[in-house]
């Protein structure tokens, strides 16, 4: 039945290889024995520096965290720990290590190369973008944040804050001070503060500041500054070492948790907390290439063999791995092709054995027919950030009136056609206990309103907007969805606007230094938590590239995250909540718990609350990102290809749609091929 498929559509396509010019030649070198399409080149392979999903697979593939995800059910095991203790309070997780698991040179993995490997990436110098999804690890967020935010408060800050009491010195009203506010990013450094004056101060809109306030002010930042410094010096000396994360020998690490976090061990077998080997990477001259073939020793099931760029990357079954005997393919390729009618072609002829979601969008509706094409739905969001640090998009007037006049029914039915759903939310659908706010964003359209909207920033009927470009990276399907909202803001709005392609490096580097007006993007969740959609937003966080920050967002997030301490002080944040009363009563559950399961359970409820009141900021009120639609995760792949799971079964037997599109190649073995077709 594949192989009469196949006569149909790859006819069409077979010529593909030839227009742009790759060949795959057995002659060159054997073929391995799994081969797949990895989409953009990867831009490194420092486990701590990656954050894209190309990168994600060769990680996962080479290097090993504290725990692994079984591949039938995504649920982590002991991996490089062979177990762990978690405290009653689910605050302390004490790990011991594997006595076999060592580096592909023969040295042992040690509770040390973690202990590492975790301060490594919240140095600040580092610059890693995944930094802050480890900061509910006790001193983690102070260790690699707090020394630039004391610099700029005692720096920049203060000489701009003398100079605006100098300019205004009977006071200041409240525009001119959320100017101030905004330009110096004042919200940045002060993120997290306890300081309530500051708390206050920092999102005032109405009214004005005296003198004698400002200078309140002034003196509360320098407080700040010194609280931070201090902080920081203090986590040098012990984040990493003896608090936090620390190793209390060669096999145990101990780690330290702000609050209890559901996920965490979901974090533990992400590529951001993998080891990397301290001894090579810190040989002199490997700094910045320790992680290329020749050089890189690593921990996992594969080893990196080759990697050439633009091609493929190859990788070998390990002969030091400790779980050697379970993985059951030698070797794999990992095809580093954007172009989706190459990789079509090369899965029909046999070339390769899984494309993921890289084929033509047109020929959906022949695919989908196919029986070795599968669909399910995905915890991803695709979206459109905001460049909210310059004109017009740091008019909030203007990201609303974009944002509600694109039709996203019209994309997920005419452009797409797979059963996407229109994303009127951020956070996608299928995440047990979280309830979306309302939102303010239409499946179709509000021009009405749009039109008022974009009046009262100055653009009536789009008289006056700067031209504008929408920036995508090189997809076939990037570029429809971009050129059709390119299309509707123009007709909708009158806006000029085009959509504009840069390869994956050029525009991760565009996104991440706000060189950019509206800029495409999708977020997979990291792990099945609400959090990891909501928390790429807070202030300054390594993953927003939008110049957007809100306080109170902010602070439900940090809630979120550490809700014990909120259960002890929630007065002042309450005030601020859309649904006080709603929160009020999970409140009073938390306080009536007479055990600390039933205690954990009402924290948990209010955890979702804050992340629904988290949510609303982004949907009702801010709108940095626009929301486009939630994925259906799509693919094809070979019929002899074994250990692949599209629906996940947990230890009781519950069946699940992979929402995260996860397949670890160490899960995957191989079936006696046949002819053709995908098959070898």
């Amino acid at each position: 039945m594949i192989h009469r498929n196949l006569l149909g559509i790859g006819a069409t396509f077979v010529v593909a290889l030839g227009v742009v010019g790759l060949t795959f030649s057995a002659s060159v070198e054997d073929p391995a024995d799994f081969r797949f399409i990895n989409g953009t080149e990867p831009k490194s392979l420092d486990p701590q520096i990656v954050t894209g999903q190309p990168e994600g697979r060769i990680a996962d593939a080479i290097f090993e965290g504290l725990t692994y995800r079984e591949p039938s059910s995504l649920r982590p095991v002991p991996g490089a720990a062979e177990s762990w203790v978690i405290s009653e309070d689910q605050t302390v997780y004490t790990f011991t290590m594997r006595p076999d698991a060592v580096w592909s040179d023969g040295t042992p993995v040690t509770a040390h190369d973690f202990a590492w490997t975790w301060r490594r990436l919240q140095e600040p110098a580092l610059g890693a973008e995944y930094a802050y999804i480890l900061h509910m690890v006790k001193g983690a967020e102070i260790y690699n944040t707090y020394a630039a935010a004391a610099s700029a408060l005692e720096g920049p800050i203060a000489t701009a804050l003398a100079t605006l009491r100098a300019d205004h010195v009977a006071g200041v009203d409240a525009d001119a001070w959320q100017t101030f506010v905004a330009t110096e990013h004042v919200n940045d450094y002060v993120k997290g503060t306890k300081n309530a004056l500051l708390l206050r101060v920092i999102s005032q809109r109405e009214g004005s500041l005296d003198a004698a306030l400002l200078e309140q002010v002034a003196d509360a930042l320098a407080a700040e500054a010194t609280r931070r410094r201090t902080a920081h010096a203090y986590s040098v000396q012990h984040f990493g070492i003896d608090e936090g994360v620390f190793a209390r020998d060669d096999t145990t690490l101990v780690v330290e948790l702000i609050a209890p976090t559901p996920y965490f061990l979901e974090l533990t077998a992400f590529y951001p907390t993998y080891p990397s080997p301290r001894h090579i990477v810190e040989a002199e001259g490997n700094a910045q290439n320790w992680f290329l073939p020749g050089k890189i020793v690593t921990n996992g099931p594969f080893l990196l063999e080759s990697w050439k760029v633009n091609d493929r990357i190859r990788l070998r079954k390990s002969a030091t791995y400790w779980g050697r005997d379970d993985i059951h393919v030698e070797v794999v390729d990992a095809y580093s092709i954007e172009n989706a009618t190459t990789s079509l072609n090369l899965y029909l002829t046999g070339a390769v054995d899984w494309v993921p979601a890289t084929y033509p969008v047109d020929l959906v509706d022949t695919l989908k027919k196919r029986p070795d094409f599968y669909k399910n739905p995905g915890m991803v969001v695709y979206y459109y950030r905001f460049n909210t640090s310059r004109p017009p998009f740091d008019d909030v007037r203007v990201r609303q009136a974009v944002c509600l006049s694109i039709d996203r029914k019209l994309i997920v039915e005419e452009v797409l056609g797979l059963g996407q759903l229109p994303a009127t939310h951020f956070v996608p659908p299928g995440l047990a206990g979280y309830e979306p706010p309302n939102s303010e964003l239409p499946a179709t359209l509000d021009l009405e309103r749009a039109g008022e909207l974009l009046a009262e920033a100055g653009y009536p009927g789009g008289k006056g907007f700067p031209k504008i470009s929408i920036l995508f990276n090189t997809s076939e399907s990037h570029k429809k969805i971009a050129e059709v909202i390119a299309d509707q803001l123009r007709r909708n709005l009158g806006l000029p606007v085009e959509a504009h392609n840069q390869e994956w490096q050029a525009y991760q580097d565009s996104t991440r230094l706000l060189k950019y007006d509206i800029a495409r993007a999708g977020w997979i969740g990291d792990y099945l938590d609400p959090n990891t959609f909501l928390d790429l937003w807070v202030t300054n966080g390594g993953n927003n590239q939008t110049g957007w920050g809100s306080p109170v967002y902010d602070r439900l997030i940090q809630a979120a995250g550490e809700v014990g301490a909120f259960v002890r002080d929630p007065d002042a944040l309450v005030a601020k909540l859309r649904e006080p009363d709603r929160a009020r009563a999970i409140l009073a559950d938390v306080a009536a718990s007479t055990d600390q399961a039933q205690r954990i359970a009402a924290e948990g409820r209010l955890r979702m609350h804050l992340f629904r009141e988290a949510e609303a900021i982004l949907v009702q009120d801010e709108f940095p990102v626009m929301p486009i639609y939630f994925y259906v995760v799509s693919g094809l792949v070979a019929p002899h290809v074994q250990g692949f799971y599209s629906e996940l079964t947990d230890a009781e037997g519950n069946k699940s749609a992979n929402l995260q599109d996860l397949h670890p190649v160490r899960g995957i073995s191989l079936r006696a091929a046949t002819s053709s077709g995908g098959d070898r």
